[in-house]
């Protein structure tokens, strides 16, 4: 199982999709549609930088994170019968758009920080301490998909897969992420 540090890197990246928006909210405020592409890429792209550069850095985290975990240097992988799934890919998609919408709509040009980071707070508290984090949008964009699987003991955890599950059998082998999170061991990568 990860430790608190790597649950913690987990969580952060599910903030990337989030500075991803706030980069474009940025270009586009000082964007000229009259300018030729090129013109306004030259004037303009330092323009929300360090949106853009925090949200590649988070979505590389959680990329290696995930593969990490289920390489042969990573977790030990632990043998599983799965009973019971049922797919839960639908949440990332609310999850998504309850913390985007909103900056999408934003009304003015400028983004207030001390908004954002009351924001990111209260919502990394909440994720970090809900065991909601498994719903992270960039492992959606990466190709992952998430079940909820119950294995034998009639224990139910969230399983993070690259592969469409269709039968009980198809996973047999995980690595324990956090207490209620397991990812594939043979179709992570």
């Amino acid at each position: 199982m990860l430790n608190k540090l790597a649950k913690l890197a987990l969580v952060s990246t599910a903030l990337a999709p989030i500075c991803l928006t706030l980069w474009f909210v940025e270009i586009s405020s000082v964007w000229q549609s009259s300018r030729p592409f090129v013109d306004n890429l030259a004037a303009h792209w330092q323009a929300g930088s360090g949106y853009l550069l925090a949200a590649l850095l988070l979505s590389g985290l959680c990329f290696g994170l995930v593969r990490l975990s289920a390489s042969r240097h990573g977790l030990e992988p632990l043998p599983v019968k799965i009973k019971a799934v049922k797919t839960v890919d639908k949440e990332i998609v609310g999850f998504l758009l309850v913390y985007l919408l909103p900056l999408i709509n934003q009304s003015q040009s400028t983004i207030s920080l001390p908004v954002l980071v009351f924001v990111a707070v209260i919502f990394f508290f909440i994720v970090y301490n809900s065991h909601a984090y498994h719903f992270n949008p960039l492992l959606g964009f990466f190709g992952y998909h998430f079940f909820e699987v119950t294995i034998e003991g009639d224990i139910t955890y969230v399983l993070i897969t690259r592969q469409n599950i269709t039968d009980c059998q198809a996973v047999s082998q995980v690595v324990q992420l956090t207490e209620y999170m397991i990812l594939d061991a043979n179709h992570a990568q």
